[in-house]
């Protein structure tokens, strides 16, 4: 026994307090260290000084490399902050994923081709494509399909394609992977919702490119090139099979890489498609030159849940503005590009994060965001945004309490005998939702304590379970040959899931 003034301590008391102390510190110093926090733009720069400024200010929480190009009377300025992902300052002529964007030119190309005789937007897919079986969806119209009120769903169902988001969001791997035939064959075999209700779909747009491909017997890239890309001297706009060289490597928010989406069958839906923000201008630039399929493409004709939609773009009407607006997303990129026509202003922006850049757009031409512009009544919290949250909330904290819990022998007032069975299932356990918590990624800097109070109890039940060890019991109860199992499962759920996001993430 070890003197204290009037009371007694236990040597070996002491030392196990002092492993749980040792424990939690150890892993507290590792989880704020590998926390998965938002990243920020690197001090690299690009292009005109005080629009670098501006964009360094206007850049929120979770940005990697952001490039702007802003027209105003007519004179175009450029600018960049931080990185390309391999250390080179990203800038006008840096190549991005553009995403969704592309719908736009999807629309142009249906714009030119309308002004060709060769198709018209109340066509039905089964009228265009004539030589196929088609289901429900034979009868959706071009219009329907490029205004997204054709009622198929945001993107195609099927369990590979579940289980290609998930390795997306913890893995950073493509989520796409489609031909063009499979493209109608998930159009299919989709259920279609209300016809003529704004349902924002991937897959309607993928189907209208390819119905357009099959219609012209040209395949959708070289479609683009004719009447989109070509005409306007878009050299640097391209749909390859693998990141052009010098493309920007994209990231989530917190700062890690992810691969690339390359999908021949989406790329009209905004899948592997790149350009840079010189081409953006100059594809800007045609929405108000007369007879330009793009022009065509930007007038609104159908209702949509942010004001009206023509063949892609956007007419938003907010805070007294009228704008003109697309953006994207795809993988580990955002862009947006936003034009006010009555004053012949527009402002380019691509990042090579997916945190978002419509907001960075609004602030640099100097209106509200587009957000501000939706019309549907759309209330409440969605589920799949509460997920993260969740995720990043419970699963720390459940990882710390359940190693604790174990090293303690329950979470009774005075510590239990432990059994080996026990702290091999809480490990492994823990280790799992640590990892999945870490995979999933940054939500913002508010979530960051839970994280790291996780990793302080796993690692203070760690250091108690190792300072016990010799206490810890063999497993000779009934049931013992479940808790055997269930641990064994535990740690290869555990250490399977730290193995697959560390291979992911090298490979990437």
């Amino acid at each position: 026994m070890i003197a204290t003034g009037s009371s007694t301590v236990p040597a070996a008391g002491r030392g196990t307090l002092a492993a749980a102390l040792a424990g939690a510190v150890l892993l507290g110093v590792l989880g704020w260290l590998l926390a998965p926090a938002p990243s920020s733009p690197g001090p690299e720069q690009s292009g005109d000084p005080a629009l670098a400024e501006r964009l360094r200010a206007a850049a929120g929480p979770g940005q990697y490399g952001v490039v702007a190009a802003v027209v105003e009377g007519g004179a175009v300025t450029y600018a960049g902050i931080g990185d390309d992902g391999r250390g080179t300052p990203v800038s006008a002529t840096t190549p991005f994923e553009i995403g969704s964007v592309t719908k736009t030119m999807t629309g142009a190309v249906l714009a030119g081709l309308e002004r060709q005789g060769v198709v018209d937007a109340d066509d039905r897919v089964r009228e265009v494509v004539p030589g196929r079986e088609w289901g429900p969806v034979g009868d959706v119209t071009l219009g329907e399909l490029v205004s997204h009120r054709s009622g198929l769903p945001r993107l195609a169902s099927g369990f590979d394609r579940f289980a290609m988001g998930l390795g997306y969001t913890w893995f950073g791997t493509d989520p796409y992977d489609s031909s063009p035939e499979d493209v109608f064959a998930s159009a299919d075999a989709a259920g279609l919702g209300p016809r003529g209700e704004p349902e924002y779909s991937n897959l309607a747009n993928a189907l209208l490119g390819q119905v357009l491909a099959a219609r012209t017997g040209t395949p959708y890239p070289q479609l683009v090139e004719q009447i989109v890309t070509g005409p306007l001297g878009m050299t640097a706009t391209a749909i390859p099979d693998a990141s052009p060289p010098g493309a920007a490597v994209g990231h989530d928010e917190a700062g890690r890489a992810v691969a690339p989406w390359i999908s021949p069958g989406d790329v009209p839906g905004g899948v592997g498609v790149w350009s840079t923000a010189e081409d953006l201008v100059r594809y800007a630039g045609a929405l108000d030159a007369p007879g330009s399929p793009v022009a065509d493409a930007a007038v609104p004709r159908y209702p949509s849940d942010f004001g009206r939609i023509g063949y892609g773009w956007y007419t938003l009407e907010t805070g007294g503005h009228t704008l003109l607006w697309k953006n994207g997303g795809s993988g580990g990129v955002s862009s947006s590009v936003l034009a006010e026509p009555a004053t012949g202003s527009t402002v380019v922006v691509l990042g090579n994060s997916e945190a978002g850049v419509d907001r960075i757009g609004a602030e640099l031409l100097g209106v509200p965001p587009p957000s501000t512009a939706r019309t549907d009544d759309a209330g409440g919290v969605e589920l799949p945004g509460l997920v993260p949250v969740l995720v990043a909330i419970v699963f720390p904290l459940s990882a710390g309490t359940t190693v604790l819990g174990a090293a303690r022998g329950g979470w009774r007032r005075a510590p239990a005998s432990v059994r080996r069975t026990d702290v091999g299932t809480a490990l492994g356990t823990g280790l799992f939702f640590l990892v999945v918590a870490w995979a999933t990624g940054a939500i913002g800097w508010a979530y960051v304590p839970f994280w790291v109070a996780g990793c302080v109890l796993a690692g203070a039940g760690a250091g108690l379970a190792v300072a016990r060890w010799r206490d810890w019991g063999p497993d000779h109860d009934a049931g013992a040959g479940g808790r055997r199992a269930s641990a064994a499962f535990g740690l290869v759920l555990g250490l399977g899931a730290l193995a697959a996001v560390v291979t992911a993430r090298v490979l990437i």
